[in-house]
Protein backbone atom coordinates (compact mmCIF):
# COMPACT_ATOMS: atom_id res chain seq x y z
CA UNK A 1 0.00 0.00 0.00
CA UNK A 2 1.07 3.61 -0.55
CA UNK A 3 2.64 5.46 2.37
CA UNK A 4 0.58 8.01 4.26
CA UNK A 5 1.21 11.49 2.86
CA UNK A 6 -0.47 14.79 3.73
CA UNK A 7 -2.75 15.23 0.74
CA UNK A 8 -4.36 13.72 -2.33
CA UNK A 9 -2.67 14.34 -5.68
CA UNK A 10 -4.07 14.19 -9.21
CA UNK A 11 -1.82 13.63 -12.23
CA UNK A 12 -2.55 13.77 -15.94
CA UNK A 13 -0.07 11.62 -17.89
CA UNK A 14 0.53 11.87 -21.62
CA UNK A 15 3.28 10.90 -24.06
CA UNK A 16 4.00 10.20 -27.73
CA UNK A 17 2.08 13.12 -29.16
CA UNK A 18 4.51 13.23 -32.14
CA UNK A 19 3.74 16.76 -33.21
CA UNK A 20 4.97 17.77 -36.68
CA UNK A 21 5.74 14.33 -38.09
CA UNK A 22 7.69 14.27 -41.36
CA UNK A 23 5.35 11.52 -42.52
CA UNK A 24 2.46 13.98 -42.84
CA UNK A 25 3.85 15.34 -46.08
CA UNK A 26 2.78 18.64 -47.58
CA UNK A 27 -0.41 19.97 -49.08
CA UNK A 28 -3.99 19.76 -47.76
CA UNK A 29 -3.72 16.12 -46.63
CA UNK A 30 -0.58 16.83 -44.63
CA UNK A 31 -2.17 19.91 -43.09
CA UNK A 32 -5.18 17.85 -41.97
CA UNK A 33 -3.00 15.31 -40.17
CA UNK A 34 -0.78 18.00 -38.66
CA UNK A 35 -3.76 19.98 -37.39
CA UNK A 36 -5.44 16.86 -36.00
CA UNK A 37 -2.40 16.09 -33.85
CA UNK A 38 -2.17 19.70 -32.73
CA UNK A 39 -5.84 19.61 -31.71
CA UNK A 40 -5.21 16.40 -29.76
CA UNK A 41 -2.41 18.04 -27.79
CA UNK A 42 -4.52 21.12 -27.14
CA UNK A 43 -7.22 18.80 -25.78
CA UNK A 44 -4.68 17.21 -23.42
CA UNK A 45 -4.18 20.65 -21.87
CA UNK A 46 -7.96 21.18 -21.75
CA UNK A 47 -8.47 17.84 -19.97
CA UNK A 48 -5.78 18.64 -17.39
CA UNK A 49 -7.35 22.04 -16.71
CA UNK A 50 -10.93 20.79 -16.70
CA UNK A 51 -10.19 17.87 -14.39
CA UNK A 52 -8.20 19.92 -11.90
CA UNK A 53 -4.87 18.14 -12.28
CA UNK A 54 -2.12 19.08 -9.85
CA UNK A 55 0.62 18.05 -12.29
CA UNK A 56 0.79 17.31 -16.02
CA UNK A 57 3.44 14.77 -17.07
CA UNK A 58 4.70 14.64 -20.68
CA UNK A 59 6.81 11.51 -20.99
CA UNK A 60 8.76 11.95 -24.21
CA UNK A 61 8.16 12.34 -27.95
CA UNK A 62 6.13 15.50 -27.73
CA UNK A 63 7.70 16.18 -31.12
CA UNK A 64 8.21 13.58 -33.81
CA UNK A 65 11.75 14.80 -34.47
CA UNK A 66 14.11 17.69 -33.79
CA UNK A 67 13.44 18.98 -37.31
CA UNK A 68 10.55 21.31 -36.58
CA UNK A 69 9.85 24.94 -37.31
CA UNK A 70 10.02 27.75 -34.78
CA UNK A 71 6.28 28.21 -35.30
CA UNK A 72 5.60 24.58 -34.36
CA UNK A 73 7.78 24.83 -31.26
CA UNK A 74 6.03 28.02 -30.15
CA UNK A 75 2.65 26.37 -30.72
CA UNK A 76 3.57 23.57 -28.31
CA UNK A 77 5.01 25.93 -25.71
CA UNK A 78 1.95 28.19 -25.91
CA UNK A 79 -0.28 25.19 -25.27
CA UNK A 80 1.82 24.16 -22.26
CA UNK A 81 1.60 27.73 -20.96
CA UNK A 82 -2.20 27.34 -20.91
CA UNK A 83 -1.94 24.58 -18.32
CA UNK A 84 -3.02 25.79 -14.91
CA UNK A 85 -0.57 23.47 -13.14
CA UNK A 86 3.14 22.64 -13.28
CA UNK A 87 4.18 20.53 -16.27
CA UNK A 88 7.12 18.11 -16.09
CA UNK A 89 8.51 16.90 -19.42
CA UNK A 90 11.34 14.67 -20.64
CA UNK A 91 12.58 14.10 -24.21
CA UNK A 92 11.95 10.73 -25.87
CA UNK A 93 13.72 8.83 -28.62
CA UNK A 94 12.15 10.94 -31.38
CA UNK A 95 12.97 14.32 -29.82
CA UNK A 96 16.14 13.10 -28.08
CA UNK A 97 18.42 15.59 -26.36
CA UNK A 98 21.43 14.90 -28.58
CA UNK A 99 23.63 17.19 -30.70
CA UNK A 100 20.60 18.06 -32.86
CA UNK A 101 18.29 18.71 -29.91
CA UNK A 102 15.71 21.38 -30.44
CA UNK A 103 15.74 22.03 -26.71
CA UNK A 104 19.47 22.89 -26.61
CA UNK A 105 18.98 25.90 -28.88
CA UNK A 106 16.14 27.41 -26.87
CA UNK A 107 16.75 30.00 -24.20
CA UNK A 108 15.17 29.00 -20.87
CA UNK A 109 13.64 32.47 -20.80
CA UNK A 110 11.46 31.48 -23.78
CA UNK A 111 10.00 28.43 -22.05
CA UNK A 112 6.68 28.65 -20.19
CA UNK A 113 7.05 29.50 -16.52
CA UNK A 114 5.08 26.38 -15.54
CA UNK A 115 7.30 23.99 -17.54
CA UNK A 116 9.95 21.86 -15.81
CA UNK A 117 11.89 20.51 -18.80
CA UNK A 118 14.34 17.81 -17.71
CA UNK A 119 17.42 17.85 -19.94
CA UNK A 120 20.01 16.24 -17.66
CA UNK A 121 20.96 12.80 -19.06
CA UNK A 122 21.83 11.68 -15.53
CA UNK A 123 18.42 12.64 -14.21
CA UNK A 124 16.81 15.52 -12.34
CA UNK A 125 14.55 15.46 -9.30
CA UNK A 126 11.88 18.17 -9.25
CA UNK A 127 10.27 18.77 -5.88
CA UNK A 128 6.84 20.28 -5.25
CA UNK A 129 6.66 20.71 -1.47
CA UNK A 130 3.18 22.24 -1.56
CA UNK A 131 1.93 19.10 -3.33
CA UNK A 132 4.00 16.71 -1.19
CA UNK A 133 5.35 15.38 -4.50
CA UNK A 134 8.74 14.57 -6.01
CA UNK A 135 9.08 13.89 -9.75
CA UNK A 136 12.22 12.36 -11.28
CA UNK A 137 13.19 11.77 -14.89
CA UNK A 138 16.23 11.73 -17.16
CA UNK A 139 16.77 13.02 -20.68
CA UNK A 140 17.15 10.44 -23.42
CA UNK A 141 20.26 11.21 -25.47
CA UNK A 142 20.72 7.99 -27.45
CA UNK A 143 18.07 5.30 -27.91
CA UNK A 144 20.29 2.26 -27.34
CA UNK A 145 20.50 -0.84 -25.13
CA UNK A 146 22.95 1.01 -22.90
CA UNK A 147 20.43 3.70 -22.04
CA UNK A 148 18.42 2.70 -18.97
CA UNK A 149 15.50 5.08 -18.39
CA UNK A 150 15.29 4.25 -14.67
CA UNK A 151 19.03 4.24 -13.97
CA UNK A 152 19.90 6.67 -11.19
CA UNK A 153 16.40 6.79 -9.76
CA UNK A 154 16.70 8.36 -6.27
CA UNK A 155 15.46 6.54 -3.21
CA UNK A 156 11.83 7.36 -2.38
CA UNK A 157 11.11 9.61 0.56
CA UNK A 158 8.36 8.95 3.09
CA UNK A 159 5.55 11.47 3.40
CA UNK A 160 5.92 12.42 -0.28
CA UNK A 161 4.38 11.09 -3.45
CA UNK A 162 7.33 9.64 -5.36
CA UNK A 163 6.81 9.77 -9.14
CA UNK A 164 9.13 8.67 -11.95
CA UNK A 165 9.10 9.42 -15.68
CA UNK A 166 10.64 6.86 -18.06
CA UNK A 167 10.59 6.68 -21.87
CA UNK A 168 11.46 3.20 -23.07
CA UNK A 169 10.38 -0.40 -23.58
CA UNK A 170 9.08 -2.49 -20.71
CA UNK A 171 10.47 -6.01 -20.49
CA UNK A 172 10.02 -8.76 -17.92
CA UNK A 173 13.77 -9.50 -17.93
CA UNK A 174 17.06 -8.18 -19.30
CA UNK A 175 17.12 -7.64 -23.06
CA UNK A 176 19.23 -6.23 -25.88
CA UNK A 177 16.39 -3.94 -26.96
CA UNK A 178 16.97 -0.18 -26.74
CA UNK A 179 15.97 1.82 -23.65
CA UNK A 180 14.83 -1.18 -21.56
CA UNK A 181 12.71 -0.80 -18.43
CA UNK A 182 12.58 -4.05 -16.49
CA UNK A 183 9.97 -5.38 -14.12
CA UNK A 184 12.68 -5.72 -11.47
CA UNK A 185 13.60 -2.03 -11.78
CA UNK A 186 9.99 -0.96 -11.32
CA UNK A 187 9.50 -3.30 -8.36
CA UNK A 188 12.71 -2.14 -6.68
CA UNK A 189 11.94 1.56 -7.09
CA UNK A 190 9.52 1.79 -4.19
CA UNK A 191 7.82 4.63 -6.07
CA UNK A 192 4.11 5.32 -6.02
CA UNK A 193 3.71 5.93 -9.76
CA UNK A 194 5.97 5.53 -12.79
CA UNK A 195 4.68 7.29 -15.89
CA UNK A 196 5.89 5.54 -19.02
CA UNK A 197 6.21 6.62 -22.64
CA UNK A 198 7.26 5.04 -25.96
CA UNK A 199 4.47 2.51 -26.48
CA UNK A 200 1.47 3.98 -28.30
CA UNK A 201 -1.21 1.91 -26.58
CA UNK A 202 -2.38 1.66 -23.00
CA UNK A 203 -0.44 -0.78 -20.83
CA UNK A 204 -0.42 -1.65 -17.14
CA UNK A 205 3.01 -2.95 -16.09
CA UNK A 206 2.63 -2.29 -12.36
CA UNK A 207 4.82 -4.28 -10.00
CA UNK A 208 3.65 -4.78 -6.43
CA UNK A 209 2.66 -1.47 -4.87
CA UNK A 210 4.39 0.55 -7.60
CA UNK A 211 1.87 1.54 -10.24
CA UNK A 212 3.43 1.83 -13.70
CA UNK A 213 1.48 2.60 -16.87
CA UNK A 214 1.84 3.43 -20.53
CA UNK A 215 -0.78 6.08 -21.26
CA UNK A 216 -0.84 5.53 -25.04
CA UNK A 217 -0.96 8.40 -27.50
CA UNK A 218 -3.58 11.16 -27.50
CA UNK A 219 -3.53 11.21 -31.33
CA UNK A 220 -5.76 8.43 -32.73
CA UNK A 221 -3.99 8.31 -36.10
CA UNK A 222 -0.90 6.79 -34.47
CA UNK A 223 -2.59 3.81 -32.83
CA UNK A 224 -5.93 3.21 -34.58
CA UNK A 225 -8.77 2.44 -32.21
CA UNK A 226 -6.31 2.34 -29.29
CA UNK A 227 -5.28 5.97 -29.74
CA UNK A 228 -6.85 9.14 -28.41
CA UNK A 229 -6.31 8.77 -24.66
CA UNK A 230 -4.47 10.18 -21.68
CA UNK A 231 -4.31 8.78 -18.17
CA UNK A 232 -5.52 10.40 -15.00
CA UNK A 233 -3.77 9.04 -11.91
CA UNK A 234 -5.12 9.86 -8.48
CA UNK A 235 -2.80 9.42 -5.52
CA UNK A 236 -4.93 8.85 -2.40
CA UNK A 237 -3.27 8.57 1.02
CA UNK A 238 -3.24 4.99 2.26
CA UNK A 239 -4.26 3.48 -1.09
CA UNK A 240 -2.67 2.30 -4.30
CA UNK A 241 -2.69 4.96 -7.01
CA UNK A 242 -5.93 4.77 -9.00
CA UNK A 243 -5.76 5.21 -12.77
CA UNK A 244 -8.39 5.83 -15.41
CA UNK A 245 -8.24 6.52 -19.11
CA UNK A 246 -9.60 9.81 -20.40
CA UNK A 247 -10.72 10.04 -24.03
CA UNK A 248 -9.25 12.81 -26.17
CA UNK A 249 -11.50 14.38 -28.76
CA UNK A 250 -14.74 14.40 -26.81
CA UNK A 251 -13.20 14.37 -23.31
CA UNK A 252 -15.54 11.56 -22.20
CA UNK A 253 -14.21 9.59 -19.25
CA UNK A 254 -14.07 5.92 -20.06
CA UNK A 255 -15.73 3.38 -17.81
CA UNK A 256 -12.43 1.52 -17.41
CA UNK A 257 -11.06 2.17 -13.94
CA UNK A 258 -7.88 0.33 -12.93
CA UNK A 259 -7.59 0.11 -9.15
CA UNK A 260 -5.38 -2.99 -9.01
Amino acid sequence: MARIVPRQLKLVHTSDVHLESDTFGSGPRGDRFRNAVRRAFAEVIDVANRNGADLLLIVGDLFDSNRISDEAFHFAMNQIARARMPVVMIPGNHDAHDERSIYAAVSPALLPANLHLILNPNGTLVEFPDLAARVWGRALVEHSPEYRPLSGLPEPLPHFWNIGLAHGLFTEAETNRSSPITAAEIAASGYDYIALGHVHIFGDVSQGSTRAFYCGTPAPLYAGSEGGWVLEATCIPGQLVQVRRVAIGDAVLSADVFTG
